[in-house]
């Protein structure tokens, strides 16, 4: 009779036990969704000319860059800004980079370019280009909770900035960049105005970008 009552013990806790999870194992706390806490002004929605996919854009004579920085919900809103300001500014190399390697593959030019040139000739003409140039065009920022990889729920604020800046001034440093290249590295000595003529394209933003961003 005691071993059968011990049997039934034993079998009441197992039972117990296999009905209450872990909580690390809780698949609602691991899957939750970012939720939305608020924005900046109230706004309901995010603004039309927040695109995270598009890096920079041209619009109007205009050059606009985004850039995006996130904190913790207690941390300064407006050092943040100062922070996705900078990294939208950072993002100018970058576009440069990008469009003088589209432009080296449809300009036919020498065997010695490659993305190391790219790189070298973006960061040449994001030092021309004038930093009083360069202005706050917009701001937002959002506040959401989101879920850690550890399953911690915490609260987050994204901010962006986007700066834009004139483009005959961003153009003029591209076409000056390139033109202190010609004949070096398998560039041909009329580079410079292949840039000139592909300006259309050079400019246009067709493949999502990953933003400049930290965190």
């Amino acid at each position: 009779m005691k071993i059968k009552i011990a049997g039934l013990i034993v079998a009441t806790v197992l039972s117990a036990c296999s009905s209450n999870p872990k909580l690390v194992e809780d698949k609602n706390v691991q899957e939750s969704p970012d939720v939305v806490m608020s924005r900046i002004d109230n706004m309901s929605e995010p603004p039309p000319w927040l695109k995270e996919s598009e890096v920079y854009k041209v619009s109007d004579g205009q050059i606009y860059f985004l850039g995006k920085q996130v904190i913790n919900a207690d941390e300064n809103t407006e050092q943040a800004f100062r922070s996705a300001e900078l990294n939208a500014k950072a993002g100018i190399a970058k576009a440069i980079e990008q469009k003088f390697s589209f432009v080296f593959q449809n300009a036919e030019e020498g065997y010695n370019v490659d993305a190391a040139q790219a790189r070298f000739m973006g960061i040449e003409a994001s030092k021309e280009i004038k930093t009083g140039n360069i202005r706050i065009a917009k701001r937002y920022w959002e506040k959401y909770r989101t879920t850690l990889d550890n399953g911690q729920r915490v609260t987050k604020v994204s901010v962006f900035a986007l700066v834009q800046m004139p483009e005959p001034e961003f153009k003029a440093a591209i076409i000056d960049a390139a033109r202190a290249r010609q004949g070096k590295g398998g560039l041909s000595a009329d580079f410079a105005k292949k840039v000139d003529a592909q300006w259309d394209q050079f400019t246009k933003s067709e493949t999502p970008n990953k933003m400049p961003a930290s965190e």
